[in-house]
């Protein structure tokens, strides 16, 4: 899994000098309940960030252990969301300037044992703060399409970008840019984008927040052609405000039939500030989007911050931070959200999650209740974000699948001084869709 080699390498530092026997590891269900997570040292608790590899199957004797680590370099930001290409390789973007974008090689060892040999921070020709990856076929040809919500600097109120980068070598193709006080009045724009997804020849981002938290927030989607690589159109999503700020859209889905078999295709997508899941159909004969319709209305239903987009082979989950819940749907009626069972009751920030079995079958679901690590106030935390460490759990819950029974509990604060930005099935194992 080697990266470009124009690109920059960071050396970082191999912790796992006492590993347990590879035997050992072998016997837990051939590593498939094991997950490869980020970790953030916390400021006051004098920790570092890493990339780790647990055990996630609470049926184990060493349940929550950290089986692997590797430190990771000080950036001026963590690392924050890994991305399996189609062929297999690791990557990870990150919410700073010195490594927005990195391929890391997750290889094995010679005894056959899971191992990180290198984190490559990738050139992106000045785009900062990356967020979502997907890869995606235009006219026969790949690509890999990064998000930036700094764009080509945090310095610019009103910045965000999206890459389009060969995924063979790496190398930045397309930086598309399309600043709103830069364009003409009316004329699309790329602001803040988070969320990516898509279908055929069209693109959507979200307009997310300015990566300062402060400086800006958005309440629109951007439709991108990409025959042309650019942006055409600004669909608004905004409905009330129940916590005062624009909308905030964060992760959107463009429901597809390569998801779910004969579906109308449409954008399904979650706003973080308005607490609502919303709907925009697609017209695939004229490639025109219709108007926008509210699912979901969480300030009603009491629920907040709406985050990811799941899914298994039929089933969606999406995650809400507020109070800490998951709730399901069927996946063959989307676009439309029908419950498929009750919420799965996770912890205060439920985020990302992961789906996998354990080592006698049981099949299983690990949420991770993380937004940001920011720091938490009752540590004195010179970081913290008010509204952020409300969401801040620090944990990993790992529930039955069907019944949404909690199994166990990894709070990684109390057990290893760090929270938790991300997590992954090791080598992709449990993966089916996200986003």
């Amino acid at each position: 899994m080697l990266g470009c080699s124009e690109a920059t390498d960071v050396a970082g530092t191999d912790t796992s000098a006492d590993q347990p026997d590879t035997e050992v590891i072998a016997q837990s269900n051939n590593e498939k309940t094991q997950g490869i997570v980020l970790l953030s040292g916390l400021p006051t608790l004098n920790t570092k960030d890493s990339i780790a590899i647990l055990e996630l199957d609470p049926e184990s004797a060493k349940f929550g252990e950290i089986l692997y680590e590797y430190e990771l370099p000080e950036f001026d930001a963590p690392l924050h969301h890994l991305y399996y290409s189609p062929n297999g390789r690791l990557y990870a973007t990150g919410l700073g300037s010195q490594c927005s974008l990195a391929e890391i090689s997750l290889v094995r060892d010679s005894t056959g044992a899971p191992a990180v040999s290198d984190v490559e921070c990738l050139d992106t020709q000045g785009q900062v703060v990356g967020e979502d990856i997907m890869w995606h076929s235009v006219n026969g040809k790949e690509y890999m399409f990064v998000t930036f919500m700094g764009g080509t600097g945090t310095e610019q109120p009103d910045g965000g970008s999206v890459g389009v980068f060969d995924p063979q070598d790496n190398s930045v193709i397309k930086v598309i840019e399309a600043r709103k006080s830069k364009v003409g009045e009316n004329e699309p724009y790329i602001m803040f984008p988070h969320g990516i997804s898509a279908y055929g020849d069209r693109m959507v981002v979200t307009s997310t927040i300015h990566p300062d938290l402060a400086t800006g927030v958005g309440n629109a989607l951007t439709i991108i052609d990409l025959n042309k690589m650019e942006p055409i159109e600004n669909i608004v999503t905004e409905d009330a405000q129940p916590v005062g700020f624009p909308s905030s859209p964060v992760e959107v889905l463009f429901v597809r039939p390569s998801i779910v078999k004969n579906a109308q295709p449409a954008i399904l997508v979650n706003t973080m500030f308005g607490f609502e899941t919303w709907k925009v159909p697609y017209n695939e004969s004229d490639k025109s989007f219709g108007v926008p319709e509210k699912l979901y209305d969480g300030a009603t239903a009491g629920t907040g911050v709406p985050l990811e987009l799941y899914g298994t082979e039929d089933e969606l989950f999406i995650s809400h931070a507020l109070p800490g819940i998951v709730k399901r749907y069927s996946l063959n009626s989307l676009p439309e959200l029908v419950s498929s069972g009750e919420d799965i009751q996770a912890e205060p920030g439920a985020h990302h999650m992961i789906f996998y079995s354990t080592a006698s079958g049981r099949k299983l679901i690990a949420i991770q209740n993380n937004l940001l690590n920011l720091g938490n106030a009752a540590d004195n935390d010179p970081t913290d974000v008010d509204f952020i460490a409300k969401v801040n759990h620090h944990s990993l819950t790992v529930h039955d699948l069907q019944t949404g029974e909690r199994l166990g509990e990894i709070n990684f604060k109390d057990k290893f001084n760090k929270g938790i930005d991300n997590i992954e099935a090791l080598f992709g194992s449990g993966f089916v869709h996200h986003h």
